[in-house]
């Protein structure tokens, strides 16, 4: 009976001596649990290239959005996509300028050729718009007050805000068509004068003038023209200019006296011709001061520039110098028609050179001629 319980107890402890061994041997087979990784941290990488600032941009004194006035045109060319994206412009005696196209041609900068940006245009509606909210598209009510300087006369097509000098808003009828920023040119300081301009009417065809010390009404009709007593409704003198542009009064820097100019545009097959002729007011008599041609479109030249003749135009602006009346302005391509809606919308808009035309003195006119002057022809 013992010795049956001895073994019975020696089968038991080998049994237990079994499963320990068993279960170090699985212990010891199984791999060790490896440390938990370290959580990887994600890094981005910045951007290849250029970022470029996306529309719409802000219209500002010195520039539009990225593009600003003075900066070297190759750089502001390296921020461009790639592509044909400037243009060289060159029409002798009107314009020689390079041009860039940017935001989808709805951005020009221009400046001299190799040089810096000298004006940027904004033809596009949504691509920029000043603080005030102005933009292509806009109203002339939206503008707000304009610039009256006295020694500049402008197409009237041609309005310059009084919060920005140096831009030139272009107007479709009410509407604001493009709006192009220059750097602001200063005009010598007015000559003293103890006369002050009449008010004139709002839709332009009267103007108020100091031709003389009472002042007058120069009113616009076509290509006539009447001056006028303030409060008066016959013409002390009158003088007519075929295909007139615009007249406008201009202050003499030297004497503070205005003096009568206007633009004429003649046209043919083969060119457009700018004409500037000014009087002075002596007595009742309009005595024609000075008349020379200022500028000159050829269909040649249009061609030069990829344009058709038609489709070229010019906005003028006068500045009064003490011995010369300074012409300069724009140049505007508008491809199409009154029929087709591009019409509606300026492609390129570029400063032209500026040009000088000399004073002289006023000589007086003979009696019969007096009260009446014609301009016939876009030639001196």
């Amino acid at each position: 009976m013992t010795q049956a319980r001895q073994a019975s107890g020696s089968s038991v402890r080998a049994l237990v001596l079994a499963l320990v061994s068993l279960a170090a041997c699985g212990h010891h087979d199984r791999p060790a649990p490896s440390p938990d990784p370290e959580r990887q941290h994600r890094v981005i990488e910045p951007p290849s290239g250029r970022v470029r600032p996306l529309p719409p941009h802000a219209i500002r004194a010195d520039g539009v959005g990225p593009y600003r006035l003075g900066a070297p045109l190759a750089d502001l060319l390296d921020q461009l996509p790639s592509g044909p994206r400037i243009a060289t412009l060159d029409i002798p005696g009107v314009v020689h300028r390079s041009m860039l196209r940017a935001e989808d041609d709805a951005i020009l900068i221009g400046g001299e050729p190799l040089g810096r940006a000298s004006f940027v245009a904004v033809v596009g509606g949504e691509v920029a718009r000043t603080e005030s909210g102005l933009h292509v598209g806009s109203t002339r009510a939206d503008i707000g007050p304009l610039q009256d300087d006295p020694l500049r006369a402008r197409d009237p097509r041609v309005v310059v805000p009084q919060a920005m000098p140096g831009a030139r808003i272009l107007l479709d009828g009410d509407r604001v068509a493009a709006i192009v920023i220059t750097a602001d040119d200063e005009a010598p300081r007015a000559g003293s004068s103890d006369c002050t301009r009449p008010a004139g009417s709002p839709d332009g065809k009267k103007l108020g003038a100091c031709l003389s010390a009472g002042g007058e009404i120069i009113a616009i009709d076509g290509d006539d023209i009447a001056v006028r007593a303030p409060d008066g409704e016959k013409p002390i003198a009158a003088v007519r200019v075929s295909g007139l542009v615009f007249a406008a009064p201009l202050q003499s820097p030297v004497d503070g006296r205005d003096e009568l100019v206007a633009i004429a545009r003649t046209d043919d097959t083969a060119a457009r011709t700018w004409s500037l002729v000014a009087f002075h007011l002596e007595g009742n008599h309009l005595v024609k001061t000075m008349e020379q041609t200022v500028y000159v479109l050829s269909a040649t030249g249009a061609r030069w520039i990829g344009a058709e003749l038609k489709d070229l135009d010019l906005y003028l602006e006068l500045i009064s110098r003490p011995e010369a009346i300074e012409v300069g302005g724009l140049l505007t391509s508008r491809p199409g028609d009154a029929d087709h809606p591009s019409a509606l919308k300026l492609r390129d808009i570029v400063v032209i050179s500026p040009t000088t035309v000399a004073r002289r003195r006023a000589k007086s006119a003979p009696p019969e001629a007096s009260d009446a002057g014609s301009v016939n022809d876009g030639h001196p």
